[in-house]
């Protein structure tokens, strides 16, 4: 591929993600707030599944293709990036408190989701069987997580504070979401088109690609929201934006783009898989201690994910 349409085809593709997701997102945070959902659980659902649909587009596209490696590599990639530098960084620019609900239920959930696709993927491939139970316990979850939602909506309704939305409004967001998700697939086909020209071009592995360029690229969404909602002191919003992106990556993204053809591992070794595991091991104390990610905690996860790409890209 030439090199200027390698360029124009990442650049293109990184702006239709960006672009796509924060009008998606944007779209689907209006809806919610107005049915009397709380910031934490908008953060944790809404939000988090909105800004890893780059993610989610990006392994079906690349595992459509062939290019299992980008899928997983992504995924992998991504997961590492949003616990150890986005949430580092957020942590970083202003302390983020971090919600008792979520350290007795959602982080147990990510811990478990990470752990269940390093099993899966432990022996090189994740098969269409995997993929169903990865996907079933994502429904698992959303499915308790919209119950909650119920409960709060009902609470919000109790309290006068539900905000019915009017149908012009209403319809708004529905076009706007749309728009959001076609340029969330445009983006994503330009945007593994230019990875595996870079990758062709530059004698990489597709894996190592994925786990860097693209998984970086996939993340900007979650890069926004979080640094956004950490400067504005939404600390529940920030934290559930990783926390649930984390889930929905490992269980849907890997388990949808294995649904469609099952991902060989190929060159994304296991040690990258396992550093990810380590750090999101390493997330757990930091946020138990004082129920508050400080700014040191926050250059301790910032290290941990620079020891992830020392293991990534081979020590």
């Amino acid at each position: 591929m030439d090199p200027l349409a390698i360029v124009a085809n990442s650049l293109g593709g990184l702006a239709a993600l960006y672009f796509g997701a924060r009008w998606l997102v944007g779209a689907a945070s209006d809806v919610a707030r107005r049915l009397g959902v709380s910031p934490l659980l908008i953060g944790l659902t809404v939000v988090a599944v909105g800004t890893s649909l780059p993610e989610l587009f990006v392994g079906v596209a690349a595992s459509i293709g062939g290019h299992a490696g980008v899928s997983l590599g992504n995924v992998i990639g991504a997961n590492a990036l949003n616990i150890g530098l986005i949430l580092g960084v957020a942590a970083l620019i202003r302390p983020i408190v971090v919600s008792l609900r979520v350290l007795q239920w959602d982080l147990p959930v990510m811990f478990a989701a990470t752990a269940l696709l390093a099993w899966f993927s432990a022996d090189g491939e994740v098969t269409r069987g995997e993929a169903v139970i990865l996907l079933a316990a994502m429904l698992a979850y959303l499915g308790l997580n919209i119950a909650a939602g119920r409960r709060e909506r009902k609470a919000s309704a109790l309290a006068g504070a539900l905000e019915v939305p009017h149908a012009a409004s209403l319809a708004g967001d529905l076009a706007r979401g749309a728009v959001g998700a076609a340029a969330l697939a445009i983006g994503a086909r330009l945007l593994i088109d230019g990875a595996l020209g870079l990758a062709a071009a530059l004698g990489l592995a597709e894996g190592l690609v994925g786990m860097t360029l693209v998984a970086v690229g996939t993340t900007l969404p979650e890069l926004v929201t979080t640094l956004v909602a950490a400067a504005r002191r939404q600390g529940d919003l920030a934290f559930g934006n990783i926390v649930g992106s984390n889930i929905n990556n490992a269980l849907t993204v890997v388990g949808a783009a294995a649904a469609v053809a099952p991902l060989a591992a190929g060159d994304v070794a296991r040690a990258p898989m396992y550093a990810l595991l380590a750090l999101t091991l390493l997330a757990a104390p930091v946020m138990w201690r004082g129920f508050v990610i400080n700014r040191w905690e926050g250059g301790l996860l910032v290290c941990g994910y620079a020891a992830f790409l020392w293991v990534g890209l081979g020590g």
